[in-house]
């Protein structure tokens, strides 16, 4: 038994010899790994984008107390106040989105071109289609009042 536990022993020591010589002579294969910073994803990594998404939630927490208060007040300025609100919020929640899946690397520059000029687009539209509602329309609490009297 002492005779093949030293054979083992022996055996075990050659192949890790021989398995260190054959990891010295073999090529390495050198990959370098890129990091996530050095990634072009085309988003601008120079620019802190931190208070802006800072701004964007306590934004909307500040609309909490609006979307109430535009069911008990009436009127042109709550309506201007409440379409404000909702064009910034929707317009920057269709950036987001688009900043997030519409990276030139993956539609390619011009559809993703395209899609921040949309958003743009979009928010224009939404905005022009609230004030004319307003004007020339009952405006956008009474409208709510409306359909929840329904």
């Amino acid at each position: 038994l002492s005779m093949s536990l030293g054979a083992f022993t022996l055996r075990s020591a050659v192949r890790v010899n021989s398995a260190l010589l054959a990891s010295r002579v073999s090529p390495r294969i050198n990959v370098p790994l890129r990091a996530a910073t050095t990634l072009n994803d085309g988003a601008n990594k120079t620019h802190d984008h931190s208070p802006h998404f800072k701004f964007e939630r306590y934004f909307a927490a500040g609309m909490m107390p609006l979307i109430p208060a535009a069911y008990f007040v009436h009127g042109p300025v709550m309506d201007a106040a409440l379409t404000i609100a909702l064009t910034l919020h929707i317009h920057w929640g269709i950036q987001g989105v688009i900043a997030d899946y519409a990276r030139p690397f993956v539609i390619g520059d011009a559809a993703a071109k395209a899609a921040r000029a949309s958003a743009y687009l979009i928010t224009a539209l939404l905005l022009a289609g609230l004030l004319h509602f307003n004007t020339n329309d009952v405006g956008i609490t009474k409208a709510f009042e409306m359909v929840f009297s329904l």
